[in-house]
C-alpha cells in the first residue's frame, strides 16, 4: 500500500511538470514586431538605430567595434507620417542600382532573417533648429547618388553605415564619436590596402552620451 501511494505521488508529480512545460510552450513570447510597434517614437527626436546580422558581413563588422558585441550596422531616423523612417547605406546584392542609400521604414530595416540584435537610440540635446536641419541633410542624400565606401577612404560620395551619419550630422554642427584606429593585418590588410584603419565604429557613438538608449533586443 505505501509503495503504492509512492508511486501515485510520484506519478501525479511528474504530470504537474508536464502540464507546467505545457502552459510555457503556449505562452508566446512577444515578437520584435509587437514591441516595436508599442514604442512611443517622438516627431520631435532623431534616432540611431543599430542592428546585429550574423552573416559573414554582419560578423566582419562586429571585429571593428569598440565594445558592443552584437551591433554591425547603424542608420539614423526619424519620424514622418507616425513611420519611423531610417536612412542608412548598405550593400545589397539584390538591389537593382549600384546607390547604396537605402530608407525604410522599420518594419523593412529589420527584415534581414539573420537580425539577431536591436537597439534604437534618442540622440540628446536636439532642438527644433536641429531637428528640421537634419532632416533637410538626409533628405537631400537622396539626390546624391550615394556608393558604398568598400576602402575606408575620405569621400563625399561613398561612405559605409557610420560615416554617413557622422558626416549628416556635422552639416549641423552635431558630433557624436570621434574617429577610431586600428591596427589590420592578414587578409583585411590585403584588401584595405592600409597597415591602419581610422573609421567611425558603428558603437563609437555609446561612450560619448550624446544619445539615450530607449529599446535593446537581442536574439
Amino acid at each position: 500500500m505505501i509503495f503504492l501511494k509512492k508511486k501515485i505521488n510520484f506519478l501525479i508529480a511528474i504530470m504537474s511538470i508536464l502540464l507546467i512545460i505545457a502552459i510555457f510552450s503556449f505562452h508566446k513570447t512577444p515578437t520584435l514586431d509587437y514591441k516595436i510597434k508599442n514604442l512611443d517614437f517622438n516627431d520631435q527626436s532623431i534616432y540611431l538605430i543599430q542592428r546585429g546580422t550574423t552573416g559573414k558581413l554582419g560578423n566582419l563588422a562586429k571585429d571593428f567595434n569598440i565594445k558592443n558585441k552584437y551591433a554591425s550596422h547603424l542608420g539614423i531616423g526619424f519620424v514622418e507620417d507616425h513611420h519611423l523612417i531610417i536612412y542608412h547605406v548598405y550593400v545589397d546584392k539584390n538591389k537593382k542600382n549600384n546607390h547604396n542609400l537605402f530608407i525604410e521604414n522599420i518594419t523593412d530595416f529589420i527584415k534581414p532573417e539573420d537580425l539577431n540584435y536591436l537597439s534604437i537610440w534618442k540622440l540628446k540635446d536636439i532642438n527644433a533648429n536641429k531637428l528640421e536641419g537634419i532632416k533637410e541633410s538626409l533628405k537631400k542624400s537622396k539626390e546624391e547618388n550615394i556608393n558604398f565606401d568598400y576602402v575606408f577612404d575620405e569621400s563625399d560620395k561613398e561612405y559605409y553605415c557610420s560615416e554617413f551619419i557622422v558626416k549628416k550630422l556635422k552639416i549641423n554642427n552635431i558630433t557624436i564619436m570621434s574617429e577610431h584606429q586600428r591596427k589590420v593585418t592578414g587578409m583585411k590588410k590585403e584588401i584595405l590596402k592600409k597597415d591602419t584603419l581610422t573609421y567611425f565604429p558603428v558603437d563609437g557613438f555609446e561612450s560619448t552620451h550624446k544619445a539615450e538608449k530607449i529599446f535593446e533586443w537581442i536574439k
